[in-house]
């Protein structure tokens, strides 16, 4: 890691806005059986199967309405960030028997993927990445889950090898897929990944205003007051480091203007639903 960054561990959640937490959760609770990992009083965090990254589901602040999370580029098949499936229909028959939208399955040599919108408007995609991908992972038991984990989260870039560089020398990450129009970046010993999609200039504003300035996925520190020192030297953060349900977190801007959250590392517990 350069000498200059911050330190992060890994991308520690997604982040779906949502009229109401509670309510949410139960609905990903009884729908995929994710399970409850942290209840704030306007966060609720769940965990995907045995995954790393949670997903985090957030009301509005105050009078705000809520916003749903949209696709990155709809025709494009770039969500903000997908599920990783072991199986290869995606769910998608199921999902459609549940009244759960699901666009159609867009295979390649090494991957099927699709998108699926939940009852509040988010949009998200579903990966399975087939044994030649370099990001397959095996079940490890005879039915495996219908999400595995959190596979990656995706950025929209207009140059490409300037934004590899800023997030390698800012925040840390590692350059391990090169093709051309994108990149798969990882921090840390982190399991899910970072992939940015080249955009053209119009398609690119049209994403970041989707936004909103709301970010969408949070890296994690141990440091977090080292972190905000550091980015604040380089003029990346949007606002002071401050304190909700007990965890400390800071939000930072890309130099494309993405938004990007910086969160605490906090021992996160498990408790019934």
């Amino acid at each position: 890691m350069p000498s200059g960054s911050a330190s992060f561990a890994c991308i520690d959640s997604v982040i779906l806005p949502v009229p109401d937490a509670k309510a949410a959760a139960e609905w990903y609770v009884n729908e995929f059986e994710f399970r409850i990992g942290r209840r704030g009083s306007k966060e609720i965090d769940l965990r995907i199967h045995d995954g790393e990254t949670l997903l985090t589901l957030t009301e509005p602040a105050g009078s705000q309405h809520c916003q749903p999370l949209p696709p990155l580029d709809a025709r494009g098949h770039v969500p903000c960030f997908n599920f990783y499936s072991h199986w290869d229909d995606l769910h998608c028959g199921w999902l459609r028997s549940r009244n759960i939208p699901v666009t159609e399955t867009m295979q390649t040599a090494y991957m099927n993927v699709c998108e699926m919108t939940d009852p509040y408007g988010n949009v998200m995609g579903i990966c399975h990445e087939k044994r030649n991908s370099l990001f397959y992972t095996p079940a490890t038991g005879p039915v495996p889950p219908m999400f595995h984990r959190i596979l990656a989260v995706f950025v929209p870039v207009l140059d490409l090898e300037s934004s590899i560089q800023w997030y390698a020398d800012m925040l840390g990450f590692e350059l391990v897929n090169h093709w051309g129009q994108g990149a798969d970046l990882k921090i840390g010993k982190g399991e899910t990944i970072v992939t940015m999609i080249v955009m053209g200039e119009e398609l690119h504003r049209q994403a970041l205003r989707r936004m909103n300035g709301q970010a969408y996925y949070s890296l994690q520190t141990s440091s977090i007051h080292d972190a905000y020192r550091q980015l604040s030297q380089i003029g990346a953060t949007v606002e002071p480091c401050r304190q909700q349900d007990g965890v400390n977190r800071f939000h930072i801007c890309s130099p494309e203007g993405l938004i990007i959250r910086i969160s605490e590392k906090e021992l996160i517990q498990v408790v019934s639903t």
